[in-house]
């Protein structure tokens, strides 16, 4: 059934974007999910993968068992409680998920600023958008990308050393704060 398949979907594909990208899994939210990373741009390349890996997986299925997922992405300030994370942040991140489409990807004006071109991927500017409970216009882009560049079985890691001391100082900018809001976006049965 449908818990089979969500569970399908976090083992085999969710947590393996999560463990190459060097993100975190908080917490599991019903049919969704809430994870940190220590860098936007691995936060953006995990999003990719998983959801092209579910795109693959789906493709395999009859259309009425196919489960898709939306994912909001956003740099922003956190609070730590144990082993929970609570916040603005948070909070942008999961309203930002709601604005995206089945199958796609949603971030901040903030993820992107540090995302630039590091990413082989296309960023639509959906301009500022009025975000439930955000008390701020928030500039959001939706993210693209060719499927024949991501693959969902390998380490997508930067092969430049100008790439990697660059990524490496995000990291440690932005430890505790990119955070990916993944939640279902729909199926047709349950």
């Amino acid at each position: 059934g449908t818990l089979s398949v969500l569970k399908t979907h976090r083992t085999n594909r969710l947590e393996p974007a999560l463990a190459r990208n060097g993100g975190r899994l908080i917490k599991l939210t019903g049919d969704g999910a809430l994870a940190e990373f220590g860098s936007a741009v691995d936060a953006v390349r995990a999003a990719i993968e998983f959801q092209q890996a579910v795109a693959d997986a789906n493709r395999e299925q009859r259309e009425d068992d196919r489960i898709e997922f939306r994912v909001g992405l956003h740099l922003g300030d956190l609070i730590v409680d144990e082993d929970d994370l609570y916040g603005d942040g948070v909070n942008v991140a999961a309203r930002l998920e709601g604005e995206a489409l089945p199958g796609s990807i949603v971030v901040s004006g903030t993820a992107y600023d540090f995302v630039g071109k590091r990413v082989k991927a296309r960023f639509v500017d959906l301009g500022e958008l009025a975000l439930k409970n955000i008390d701020r216009p928030v500039r959001a882009y939706r993210v693209e990308w060719d499927a024949g560049e991501w693959s969902t079985t390998s380490e997508a890691v930067p092969k430049d050393a100008q790439e990697q001391t660059s990524l490496a100082r995000d990291r440690a900018q932005q430890r505790l704060a990119t955070m990916a809001s993944v939640d279902v976006a729909g199926y047709s049965r349950l």
